[in-house]
């Protein structure tokens, strides 16, 4: 084992030490508390979730109901306590207690409907009408199954108009945009992902903890002017702010996690802390490309808030990841074509890759409310990545002839001939750094029916890009591109006998940038109607200024909704504006590595029109959303895929347009559990140099994404989830000509899980119960990809040395097993 490795592995060793020492210590100062225990449910005997319990008569004691309505309690011992627990849609119910010192008490609740009849939106925010931005329950996370888990495959289930067809990737596509185009930010600050990344088994760790999470919402289109500078999406995710002591750790055949957060005695000061460690090689062993994996991820996240006075909020974060991958691949085998005429690719290899990349992120906030009516805050954060790619791989390959006649059953499938040999030579010293600095001031102000905020952004970019990658293929002893010669010719010497590299076969460059950016917005939120009408209109502007290139510009927003106070469970809405997307790094360097100084902003019209319609069967909640959109898309830089890479043109050199629908069903079918089916269609389109028109390589016609819960009768603590995807084939063109057609292949991907909940808050009886200090333990038996479709990812060109292009597919990962364990404390 290499040191670096023994050194990431010391590391998540110590953080699991720290974290198992502040349970310890936590332990023993309760060991002179009292803790009351219990279950509250329905009339009807159903769990209530999310039921706050509070002590009445003792300051700042409380918790809430677990998804089985269960919950555990520290409380002052020899104490007469008031105990409260309340829910909206129940009446208030108290009870009395007195719990001697180091015991414990069981108290249940049984709460009545309340007589008032609230309006259905007020019921639960899981099922509340979309103020611009969709909110989804970030608890489901830990029950998605699936390989990767995190925020991003959330968000690929639920979110809508969103599909990606890499399971191994958290990237995803929004409504025909590319990845690049969705905005992510954490607790009000936009992250930044590596640059170099050119697969998904590099990828490694998300940047979010999904154990950090307190919510998470989405928008697909049309988001206001308080959001940042891309074309597609908006991902806004928030870490919560610890109210007691609590932590949990987990493990699985990929890695495992931990974190821990509390807060002072004072409450003023709280502290969230998360660690994980991802190894990946049991998911590549099952690839077809086989060869010695040895991929380590690594990360730990810090938060800290302080209140010093009732008016100021300090908070300061902290992130350092390090994802290396190690790859020596050994072969490659795989068979393509049609039933009568099938042949195989086989690959042997030699050579090794060695990728690495470091980010470390801090960020600061302050926030400063100077009235009830208004609030600043002052925001600066700070990016720094080093990145590393550097391979070299000799590829020896043949594409063989297979039987494919019925006639000779023994034969079948055996290799009858070799009519390609060839070899390819990839060689890359490619190294990357980057620093980004941002200082942000943004305020609010409450007026008598509208909310006007305001913000102005600093950013400045320090980039140095170090290229140096060369490929070169050689088919059937002919290196290419090849010059025919006839029997009897001279081979000539000097330049016109030398091997000829060009276009994107070869890239040399040394970039150094160092650019500044200015940009800011004000928005304004007007509430008004009458005893029928209800309206919420949003209007605002974004301006931008980026010194690269001198370019300024201005953009208008504007959503309307709509709701109808006689027909309070239906909304509609319409939002439009422009959206702009300045360049960054990747889209202003040409294939060559050169950077083109003329690059402009890519810029599209949104308009979206939209419906929430709120309902219930058996008195449980549902909501059914579908918004209609069309996007008109002009100073676009065209760009190619090559697995979660994005090569661009550097060129402001297309326009184009996509239309489509999405609608969404959630609810829950089954008490207390959310499931829900989400179907888009859409079509995309671009005319390159104004030449024609072309599909746009991000234009999916059509994807349903489906997630069903279900509890197994008479054993509520054990659950079923299912997740399946499905989306029609994305366009695939060779690589030197710019046309496309469709892929054969569709994407289809259902996953399954099991998770049992073993250990409950108040199933722990006894002093001497090793489990008495755990609040919850799950066990969860995933099967991903159940069917074992074989998905194609991206196609490999193979070319003869007549040009002929053979595409071979590239596939994602078989049917996978995995075991997840879960501790929460």
């Amino acid at each position: 084992m290499s040191k670096e490795n023994t050194s990431h592995i010391r590391t998540i060793l110590h953080c699991t030490l720290a974290m198992l020492l502040l349970v310890l210590t936590e332990s023993a100062s309760a060991q002179n508390l009292a803790r009351i225990y219990g279950k509250v449910t329905d009339t009807s005997g159903f769990p209530v979730e999310s039921a706050n319990i509070i002590i009445l008569n003792v300051p700042n004691t409380g918790n809430s109901t677990n998804e089985s309505g269960r919950y555990d309690l520290l409380v002052p011992h020899e104490k007469e306590l008031v105990v409260e627990v309340s829910c909206i849609g129940y009446q208030p119910q108290q009870q009395t207690v007195y719990v001697p010192a180091g015991k414990r008490k069981p108290l249940n609740f049984e709460l009545t409907p309340s007589i008032i009849t609230l309006p259905l939106f007020d019921v639960t925010e899981r099922y509340a009408f979309d103020d611009g931005i969709e909110k989804i329950n970030p608890k489901i996370i830990y029950h998605l199954p699936g390989l990767t888990g995190g925020v991003e495959s959330l968000i690929k289930s639920a979110g809508m108009g969103v599909f990606s067809s890499n399971e191994m990737s958290s990237q995803y596509n929004v409504r025909g945009g590319n990845y690049d185009e969705n905005l992510i930010y954490l607790n009000g600050i936009e992250i930044y992902r590596p640059f170099l990344i050119r697969s998904g088994q590099q990828e490694g760790l998300s940047f979010i903890n999904a154990d950090l999470v307190s919510s998470v919402k989405f928008s697909s289109g049309g988001f206001d002017s308080h959001y940042g500078d891309k074309m597609s999406s908006v991902l806004d995710v928030n870490y919560r702010k610890p109210t007691r002591f609590a932590g949990s750790l987990s493990g699985s055949l990929l890695g495992a996690s931990g974190h821990v957060e509390g807060v002072s005695k004072d409450r003023k000061f709280t502290a969230l802390f998360g660690a994980r460690y991802q190894s990946n090689a049991y998911l590549f062993k099952q690839l077809q490309t086989k060869g010695r994996y040895n991929p380590t991820f690594t990360d730990g996240q810090l938060l800290l808030t302080y209140n010093p006075s009732p008016k100021w909020e300090l908070t300061l974060f902290g992130n350092y990841t390090r994802n290396t991958y190690q790859l020596a691949p050994d072969s490659m085998s795989t068979r393509m074509g049609l039933i009568d005429e099938v042949k195989e690719f086989k690959v042997f290899y030699t050579g090794q890759e060695v990728d690495a990349y470091q980010t470390v992120y801090t960020a600061f906030v302050a926030k400063y409310n100077v009235s009830e009516k208004t609030s600043l805050r002052f925001l600066a954060s700070y990016f720094n990545s080093t990145e590393k790619e550097t391979f070299d791989l000799e590829a020896q390959y043949y594409i063989n002839e297979v039987n494919s006649s019925f006639d000779n059953e023994k034969d079948y499938g055996k290799i009858i001939s070799s009519n390609e040999v060839g070899k390819d030579f990839h060689h890359a010293r490619n190294f990357l750094y980057s620093d980004i600095f941002h200082g942000e001031f943004q305020g609010e102000h409450q007026l008598a029916s509208n909310m006007l905020s305001w913000g102005l952004k600093f950013q400045g970019e320090i980039i140095e890009d170090e290229l140096s990658e060369w490929r070169l293929f050689d088919s059937a002893g002919y290196s290419l591109p090849h010059y025919p010669t006839y029997p009897g010719d001279t081979v000539p010497n000097g330049d016109s006998a030398r091997i000829i590299m060009m276009g994107k076969n070869y890239l040399k460059a040394d970039n150094a940038l160092s650019t500044f950016r200015l940009s800011g917005f004000i928005q304004d939120k007007w509430n008004f109607g009458d005893s029928v009408h209800r309206f919420i209109l949003v209007g605002g502007i974004r301006f931008s200024y980026w010194t690269f290139n001198n370019e300024f510009i201005v953009t208008p927003r504007l959503r309307l909704m709509y709701q109808p106070k006689i027909k309070a469970d239906i909304s509609v809405y319409v939002a439009t504006g422009m959206y702009y997307q300045p360049p960054f790094y990747k889209e202003m360097r040409m294939p060559d590595g050169v950077l083109n100084k003329n690059i402009q902003s890519q810029k599209s019209y949104h308009v979206i029109l939209g419906m929430d319609y709120l309902f219930r069967i058996k008195r449980r909640p549902f909501k059914f959303s579908t918004e209609i959109y069309y996007k008109y898309l002009y100073d676009q830089i065209t760009y190619t895929m090559d697995n979660v890479r994005i090569i661009y043109s550097g060129l402001n050199d297309a326009t184009g347009h996509i239309a489509g629908i999405d609608m969404k069903l959630s609810g829950e079918i089954v008490y207390n559990l959310e499931s829900w089916i989400a179907v888009s269609l859409m079509q995309g389109v671009e005319s390159i140099n104004g030449k024609g028109h072309t599909p746009r390589p991000t234009d999916q016609r059509f994807s349903l994404n489906m997630f069903f819960q279900d509890r197994v009768p008479k054993l509520p603590m054990l659950k079923a989830h299912i997740n399946l995807i499905y989306s029609t084939p994305l366009p695939v063109s060779p690589p030197t000509i710019r046309s496309y057609v469709r892929s054969a292949h569709h994407y289809f991907k259902a996953d399954i899980g099991f998770s049992w909940q073993f250990i409950d808050g108040t199933a722990r009886t006894g002093n001497k119960n090793p489990f008495r200090f755990l609040n919850a333990g799950y066990l969860t038996f995933e099967i991903a990809n159940i069917f074992n479709f074989k998905n194609v990812l991206s196609y490999s060109w193979i070319s003869d040395m007549e040009g002929t292009y053979y595409k071979v597919p590239n596939y994602l990962t078989p049917r996978l097993f995995n075991l997840k364990l879960r501790f929460e404390f």
